[in-house]
């Protein structure tokens, strides 16, 4: 059998039950799972409880969640990672064992049910080196394009082969970190700098050749991100464009283009952080925008803080459009005052889980379809990486010690309480604690940190009619949660502890 996290869990069952009868569950068995710090339990199954119908009253200590089915919001998309270069140089140092747990760790059946992944189109700053599919020479017509992705071919395409071999419908989606550059006006992949507008078609022709190489690879492509971080000028691979830019470039070129060579493919606009959602989404979503009828969606992250009432204003402007969170992680530059380089790499750093769970939640109770992980796996100096950008990952590989590990960072953990049971097609139901359905939200609040001045939570209702609850404390006091569900007779009464998150399975 093929080793991994101890998760303590049996193969999940989700039954099938209506909405009009949800009465008659009154009595029934709720399945449920934990992550604590205080515990030590890492997404195990915790047995089973039940509503009880004696219990009515509230005490002063205890949080009232009500679950108002139906009232009901965006359905679900999926949950992912980004299989960047570097996650490819560490799968490519595991030995055989390793890699078959890495990906059955998060693509197999017992692992965490990733369905969507982010893949880089050719380099960026988690690369070795900064490479492209095209010669260095301007080449508007990309006849020297490498159809055969001879570069990916050695490194990133046999990871992803593997998670696809193990999660056959997973969706994947490409986003470009720079143009190559001889087509930018700094003539240099690094360093910001723009797109000129004598290769806008060049590049968007490189789009629809890259797709198109993938797929003859054996690798369907389900979307495409514009560019990645379209404000910020970087040390690394990086491209400027305004959100008019964008639009421009997406009607007159990428758009058109796409439509035409691989209409089923995907376009999100922005790939950037929160603070800025709201004003990009209007001028590529607005009605008389000359990009709407090509943007299937908009990408975004979180490095600008919470942010989340920005994209439940973006979510309530534009309702049809896909709210995808697109990347997140910690870079990796301070470790907690208590912890050695060791412990981290053997541990990770608890509260960078819990930064986790707070964002998920707050995003998907914002609107957000999904959310996507940064790197799956990184070697013990987060990396490697080509100009020092080091980060922390749900996974962590010790590739420099004699027997190589892998370490389970509670990233991983709190990823899994949504990951493992909302799947594609589930629908986000109102949820309230205490009365209340606001979570921090603003992007004062510092993105991976979380409020634990109450518990949080978000629930949906499966396609086939079951229901999922994810409740999270992480505050320093165990906190008392009383769960009703509207149409369902009685209570359902648990303790939440200090630094935890749990997600129930409605039978």
């Amino acid at each position: 059998p093929v080793k991994g996290p101890s998760l303590n869990m049996r193969s999940l069952h989700i039954p099938v039950f209506a909405i009009s009868f949800w009465a008659s569950f009154a009595h029934a068995q709720v399945q449920w799972w934990q992550t604590s710090s205080s515990t030590g339990d890492k997404l195990a199954e915790k047995g089973t409880l039940s509503f009880d119908t004696s219990l009515h009253s509230q005490s002063d200590s205890s949080h009232a969640v009500n679950i108002d089915p139906e009232t009901t919001f965006q359905s679900i998309l999926g949950f992912g990672g980004a299989l960047t270069q570097s996650s490819a140089t560490v799968y490519k140092q595991l030995p055989d064992e390793l890699r078959e747990e890495l990906i059955q760790s998060y693509y197999g059946e017992g692992g965490l049910g990733f369905s969507i992944g982010r893949l880089p189109i050719h380099s960026c700053d988690f690369s070795t080196e900064s490479y492209t599919f095209v010669g260095d020479d301007a080449d508007k017509d990309l006849a020297t394009f490498d159809d055969e992705v001879t570069y990916d071919q050695s490194l990133s395409l046999p990871l992803i082969k593997d998670a696809l071999a193990a999660a056959p419908d997973l969706k994947f989606f490409g986003s470009p970190w720079s143009p190559p550059a001889w087509m930018k006006d700094n003539n240099n992949m690094l360093y910001g700098g723009k797109l000129l507008d004598e290769f806008r078609q060049s590049w968007a022709s490189y789009f629809s050749r890259w797709i198109k190489a993938y797929e003859n690879q054996g690798v369907p492509v389900w979307g495409v991100t514009v560019q990645n971080e379209p404000e910020a000028s970087q040390t690394w691979e990086s491209c400027l464009y305004t959100a008019e830019e964008t639009r421009d470039f997406v009607a007159d070129y990428l758009g058109p283009t796409l439509r035409s060579d691989h209409p089923d493919v995907k376009i999100f606009g922005f790939d950037h952080n929160k603070d800025h959602i709201k004003d990009w989404a209007d001028v590529l979503l607005a009605e008389d925008s000359a990009s709407k009828d090509f943007i299937d969606g908009i990408a975004y992250h979180w490095y600008s803080g919470a942010c989340f009432d920005n994209v439940k204003a973006s979510f309530e402007a534009h309702p049809d459009a896909m709210l995808l969170p697109s990347e997140a992680t910690y870079e990796l530059t301070v470790l907690d005052d208590d912890e050695s380089s060791e412990d981290w790499l053997r541990n990770g750093t608890y509260t960078k889980g819990e930064g986790y769970g707070y964002d998920i939640l707050g995003d998907l109770e914002s609107g957000a379809v999904g959310w996507t992980d940064w790197n799956i796996v990184l070697d013990q100096d987060g990396g490697p990486n080509h100009v020092g950008n080091y980060c922390d990952a749900a996974v962590v590989a010790d590739v420099k010690s004699a027997e190589m590990t892998l370490n389970y960072h509670p990233q991983y953990y709190y990823i899994g309480h949504f990951s493992k049971f909302l799947k594609e097609g589930a629908m986000r139901v109102k949820s309230t604690v205490d009365g209340v359905e606001e979570m921090t939200s603003d992007c004062v609040w510092p993105y991976g940190k979380c409020d634990g001045t109450t518990i949080h939570t978000t629930a949906f209702s499966s396609a086939d009619g079951g229901m999922t609850v994810v409740v999270m404390n992480c505050g320093d006091d165990d906190k008392e949660m009383l769960l009703t569900v509207n149409g369902v007779d009685g209570t359902l009464s648990n303790v939440v502890p200090a630094h935890s998150i749990q997600t129930y399975v409605l039978e």
